[in-house]
């Protein structure tokens, strides 16, 4: 499944949407707001072959045909994660909107882990390596991963034994680190 540019705009817009009902006080400006989207969808539906996005969300992740609510460009609830290879390492850089927030001013700890999970994961399988998947991920939160703030998350194989790929990341802040993991990930045995 190819995210076309018709299938990614209702989904920003629905990205939008979420943004404006968690950050909208008033009714009046939200009603604005949520008509305004409602006919940019209707707009949309209408012409499907006429939505051009001048920076579409890239289509790289080590899931075939993603749809994960950790990076795909179809799924609105999916943060804007756009993982790269980067030398022995996979890493992304974002700045996680308001939506993401758990207590006040924080990315909610289920999000960071998420992100973290989905980036380790693109490192076990990069490379050309058969599929592993997640054996357990250990999430160590040293300080408060900041909503609004721009953040670098990598990770990286450490080591690997048969079947079995260790890894590590970790979350930075303005080059502070904030959150670390480490994990296992196993090849299929079908593999």
């Amino acid at each position: 499944m190819t995210t076309t540019p018709f299938a990614e705009h209702p989904a920003r817009l629905t990205r939008e949407l979420i943004h404006t009902l968690v950050s909208e006080k008033d009714d009046g400006p939200l009603a604005e707001h949520v008509a305004f989207i409602a006919e940019k969808l209707a707009a949309a539906a209408a012409d499907p072959a006429k939505i051009v996005l001048d920076d579409p969300h890239p289509q790289r992740s080590h899931i075939a045909h993603d749809i994960t609510p950790a990076s795909s460009a179809r799924n609105p609830i999916a943060p804007p994660m756009d993982i790269r290879w980067n030398g022995d390492e996979s890493r992304c850089s974002l700045t996680l909107p308001l939506q993401y927030q758990g207590p006040p001013g924080r990315v909610h700890g289920g999000i960071v882990a998420l992100m973290l999970d989905h980036v380790l994961g693109n490192a076990a399988n990069s490379g050309g390596v058969p599929r592993a998947f997640t054996r357990y991920l250990n999430v160590l939160y040293d300080a408060a991963t900041p909503v609004g703030e721009p953040l670098v998350i990598t990770g990286r194989v450490t080591k690997e034994e048969g079947r079995k790929r260790f890894l590590e990341g970790e979350v930075t802040c303005h080059g502070e680190v904030r959150v670390k993991a480490e994990g296992l990930w196993i090849q299929a045995k079908d593999s």
